[in-house]
């Protein structure tokens, strides 16, 4: 009896699970799988002609692939600046807008919009209002800064890059935030005041412990962002000025869909994935160690 029961609850689990196994094994680990096999091929991703070329691909990459390495930069200076100024800008607003009141959910929706409305929507409303937005207000104004490049520059195409993602993201930030601050236990709060203690003390020495959880969040979904960031420089940007703005994930869509070199970027993606794992890895290690509980 015991047997029969023990062989139908991992019948009945089995049942539960198998759904969620096959996803994961044809949404992930096939992919990858197959993505080794053809980064050591020469292949145009749709030809039944395949060249097997070993570790050629790879060999490239570290020795003549400039273009991959300058994506590589692009997309780590982006990660550093996207990753600080929107955690930073998110976390001040959270801690005004923790508030329950009317202005504060009003301001909360404000904040939030952005990310609802996708990257590709956004994009093209930035690209309006830095060109003929900013023409006619040149028209108007004489100022200076309307008629500048933007993103006819390099520098300030990054900056645009950057401050355009900040924005469209924060909310999703700030909400996060909240949720966090929320959390923290009033009685330790009131019992900090009552101490004496000044609002950036109860917020460094309480507050910000309190929500590591939420920072570890914050941070690595930052990172992720910034790390995949494809939209805003496909519709955007396309990469320029003088390829300035040239992300990695950009970088292999180019090799795979328009050089047609499908093996080279497959080989590229494996590369930029031990490099993600490795930087997000020391990320959480540096964060989780600083989470405490209530």
């Amino acid at each position: 009896m015991k047997n029969n029961k023990k062989a139908k609850d991992m019948a009945v689990f089995a049942l539960f699970v198998f759904p969620a196994v096959a996803f994961v094994l044809f949404a992930t680990d096939i992919p990858f799988v197959m993505n080794l096999y053809y980064s050591v091929f020469d292949w145009n991703g749709v030809g039944k002609s395949m060249t097997f070329v070993g570790l050629d691909n790879y060999i490239k990459i570290f020795t003549h692939d400039t273009l991959f390495w300058k994506g590589v930069r692009f997309t780590l200076k982006f990660s550093i600046f996207y990753v600080i100024i929107v955690n930073v800008i998110s976390l001040t607003v959270a801690i005004v807008m923790a508030r329950e009141n009317k202005v504060n959910n009003v301001g909360r929706a404000f904040y939030y919009v952005p990310y609802i409305i996708s990257l590709t929507a956004i994009s093209l409303i930035w690209k309006f209002i830095l060109g003929p937005g900013f023409e006619a207000l040149y028209s108007v104004t004489g100022w200076e800064i309307f008629n500048w490049s933007w993103l006819g520059t390099p520098k300030l195409a990054f900056y645009v890059v950057v401050i355009m993602a900040v924005w469209q993201n924060l909310g999703f930030y700030m909400v996060n935030y909240i949720a966090g601050i929320i959390a923290v236990p009033t009685e330790l709060l009131e019992a900090a005041r009552i101490d004496g203690a000044t609002a950036f003390q109860v917020f460094k020495k309480i507050t910000l412990p309190l929500i590591m959880p939420a920072v570890s969040i914050c941070m690595l979904t930052s990172l992720t962002f910034a790390f995949k960031l494809f939209d805003i420089i496909m519709v955007f940007t396309k990469g320029g000025p003088a390829n300035s703005t040239v992300s990695v994930a950009y970088n292999i869509y180019k090799e795979a869909f328009v050089n047609s070199k499908y093996g080279l970027a497959t080989a590229k993606s494996l590369v930029f994935v031990v490099f993600v794992l490795i930087v997000t890895a020391i990320q959480m290690k540096i964060t989780k160690s600083k989470e405490v509980e209530a």
